[in-house]
């Protein structure tokens, strides 16, 4: 049996426990650094679709008060759409537009205006206003069928003498049919018409 001194023991054991600490911090950092997740390119690029598949872009136009793009999450609806854009103008046809509908990328809302609201009154005002001027121009048209040597007197290019043709012609011939008749008066030419029949009717 061979003696070994007690300091030799010592060391050995020392050298033992050493050695074991040292492969144990060894396997600890080898298993660390294999179980490090790896980031690769393609898991960059499909954490970047993710957060590129969370919004959408909508183009609204119409009676808003800021029309244009937006950016929205991807469970918006229209109503977001709109406050986005700084809500309806006053002209804005809310009936016509669905708050509630869930929006789609690309999609376009297009905000109608109101219809104008016309009053009754104004409405017969226009008419009246309308029908006015030609009420005006037809009393004040001179009825050659009709008219006296006075009246024929005021027309332009027609005098006493012409005035009285005119009527001589209505008594021997009857009544004008048409206000070009006027010409078959003698005296009475395409010059002198076109000057009176603005001005005359039958």
């Amino acid at each position: 049996m061979i003696y070994m001194p007690m300091y030799k023991k010592s060391l050995l054991v020392l050298f033992c426990i050493a050695l074991f600490a040292s492969i144990s911090t060894f396997y600890y950092l080898y298993t660390q650094e294999d179980t490090t997740p790896i980031i690769t390119d393609n898991m960059q690029t499909q954490t970047q679709d993710k957060q590129e598949d969370t919004t959408i872009t909508v183009y609204v136009s119409g009676e808003v008060n800021s029309p244009g793009l937006v950016e929205l999450p991807s469970d918006s609806r229209i109503a977001d759409a709109i406050k986005a854009c700084g809500d309806f103008t006053p002209l804005a046809d809310k009936t016509k537009i669905n708050l509630a509908q869930k929006l789609t990328d690309g999609m376009q809302i297009q905000v109608s205006s109101k219809a104008p609201v016309i009053n009754s009154n104004e409405q017969v005002n226009d008419t009246n206003s309308n029908s006015s001027p030609n009420n005006n121009s037809s009393s004040n048209l001179i009825n050659i069928n009709t008219a006296t040597k006075e009246d024929l007197d005021t027309l332009p290019g027609i005098g006493p003498a012409t005035a009285q043709k005119i009527i001589d012609y209505r008594q021997e011939h009857g009544n004008f049919s048409s206000i070009e008749d006027i010409k078959n008066v003698k005296g009475i030419g395409e010059a002198k018409f076109s000057k009176m029949q603005d001005k005359i009717c039958t």
